[in-house]
């Protein structure tokens, strides 16, 4: 079950797909990923505190958190501050997020950006991997996941399913009963239901993947993540990765509120 506010969120980005049709028939060029690592990848090659900064304006919990976003200066200060990936927010109505900001972290960095939306079209995958995102967000309660596990795969996307309680679980162990081969698992705190936060729901649940899949996955912590407190809290249950959005987008100084986080000052 989710909530009526996410079930209007995404019937509303059904709704403006025809805006991202012409967007696709209007953008200039082909993929400038420029040979960047995925995700998984850079999480693997991290052996410190792996942080995926999230560039997002807006929320339907927060409202607005950051205006006026000069983002390549923001997605230049996050990767500079040695955050291992960035998560670009591309729903407009509720988050305020852009194709453009993805183009312009994708362009200004060097290190993995997902595409975050809610994803419910064809051609949003095509989009993503003409932007250069490397990751692209499925969310396991609102599709059909073997449907859109492929269709990230045949545009060259790595992608981050993110799921919300135990059984959940029986959708992961049917990719790789299927024969897929699932790299990044993302475990979000928040209720799709209640919209309330837990970080138990990581602690809970990630032992688990980690004990049926082990090495075979990264799996991410997202949402109500906001100190070092929290990651120290989450980190034991095997939490590879933290996505971590709204603290660091609130914080007066980027770089010192990812540099906390890390653990480094």
């Amino acid at each position: 079950m989710i909530s009526d506010k996410i079930k209007e969120i995404v019937e509303q980005r059904k709704n403006s797909i025809v805006k991202d049709i012409e967007y696709l028939k209007n953008v200039n060029g082909n993929s400038i990923r420029k040979n960047k690592k995925t995700l998984s990848e850079s999480i693997k090659n991290n052996q410190e505190i792996s942080i995926i900064s999230e560039i997002k304006p807006a929320s339907p919990t927060l409202g607005n958190i950051r205006t006026h976003i000069d983002l390549k200066s923001v997605a230049k200060e996050m990767e500079s501050s040695g955050v291992i990936g960035l998560s670009i927010l591309t729903e407009t109505n509720f988050f305020k997020g852009s194709y453009e900001n993805l183009k312009l972290a994708v362009l200004n960095t060097k290190i993995p950006c997902l595409m975050k939306d809610f994803v419910v079209d064809p051609v949003q995958y095509k989009i993503a991997a003409v932007l250069g995102a490397t990751n692209i967000l499925i969310i396991n309660k609102i599709c059909e996941l073997e449907k859109e596990y492929q269709l990230a795969m045949e545009n060259g996307l790595e992608p981050l399913i993110e799921i919300h309680d135990a059984e959940e679980l029986r959708d992961i162990r049917h990719l790789f009963d299927i024969g897929y081969d699932p790299k990044l698992i993302g475990v979000n705190n928040r209720n799709l239901k209640t919209m309330d936060i837990d970080l138990n729901t990581s602690k809970q649940i990630i032992p688990i993947l980690k004990q049926e899949f082990g090495k075979k996955v990264q799996v991410i912590s997202e949402s109500g993540v906001n100190t070092l407190e929290d990651i120290k809290l989450i980190q034991p249950s095997g939490a590879d990765a933290f996505l971590i959005g709204s603290s660091i987008m609130q914080s007066d100084n980027i770089k010192e509120k990812i540099l906390e986080l890390r653990g480094i000052n």
